[in-house]
């Protein structure tokens, strides 16, 4: 716990909380965090927090019941408010994030770096994207393809699988099968922990001939369904190559 005399700007849940003052006195002590929970519903206080006349700490959900159910008059605290707002812990799944305590639960259920499944039909393989991703180069032999989010990139058409990986190590799993009389099918899954945390909207676009340009877009929700996107691209003589932008709403380090 970090005793810390302002309160600093949070991005958003899950986010890195940057910019703390330097001058503020620290110091490194234990406690039993529970007490930093609602005494009603006993989950984590986040504001707007308020007290009872008995002095229980309050969330804002449980204090709209309260007045109603048990005529129990509550008021604003904002001193707990500061409390929890500097109550900094770290991610159980190793990542550089340094969250709030009452937005641990959700960020580590969202977590890019939780576990995920490994993409490849039939193998069940479940690791941390940095572990998934040395899985899939060495037991599945899949080349990587560095990529931005937001940025397109270009890959040739061709039967095979691999592995798309931004900076962060957030991973998808292009596949490019031949499809008889038809051409190739151009699928992409994307790698995500138990708990997605947004939507992630996928654009392929090809041209097979000057003049010809075609584009298909998908959009996978937070619940990961549909988990894998295809489209047709015919077969031609010469080499084809597909432009692919990948875009999350949950966008935040990339």
């Amino acid at each position: 716990m970090e005793d810390t005399s302002n309160s600093n700007k949070r991005k958003g849940d899950g986010e890195q909380l940057q910019g703390r003052t330097s001058g503020c006195k620290r110091q490194n002590v234990s406690t039993v965090m529970e007490i930093f929970d609602c005494t009603v519903c006993s989950k984590p206080l986040r504001p707007p927090i308020f007290q009872c006349s008995k002095g229980n700490s309050i969330c804002g959900d449980c204090q709209e019941r309260l007045p109603l159910l048990e005529g129990i008059g509550v008021q604003r605290s904002y001193i707990m408010e500061r409390v929890v707002d500097n109550i900094f812990v770290s991610c159980k799944h190793g990542c550089s994030t340094t969250i709030a305590y009452y937005q641990k639960e959700k960020h580590e259920r969202q977590c890019p770096c939780g576990p995920c499944l490994c993409p490849v039909s039939g193998c069940g393989f479940v690791a941390s994207t940095t572990v998934l991703l040395d899985h899939l180069a060495t037991v599945h032999t899949l080349p990587t393809t560095p990529m931005e989010l937001f940025q397109p990139f270009q890959v040739p058409v061709q039967p095979g699988s691999r592995v798309l990986k931004t900076k962060y190590n957030r991973l998808f799993l292009l596949k490019m099968e031949a499809l008889e009389s038809y051409g190739h099918g151009v699928s992409l899954v994307c790698v995500q922990p138990e708990t997605p945390g947004g939507n992630v909207r996928i654009t392929v676009g090809f041209s097979c001939a000057p003049g010809h340009n075609q584009e298909s877009k998908w959009e996978m929700g937070p619940d990961g369904v549909p988990t894998e996107c295809l489209c047709i691209v015919p077969r031609k003589e010469t080499d084809i190559v597909a432009t692919i932008t990948i875009e999350r709403e949950d966008y935040d380090e990339d």
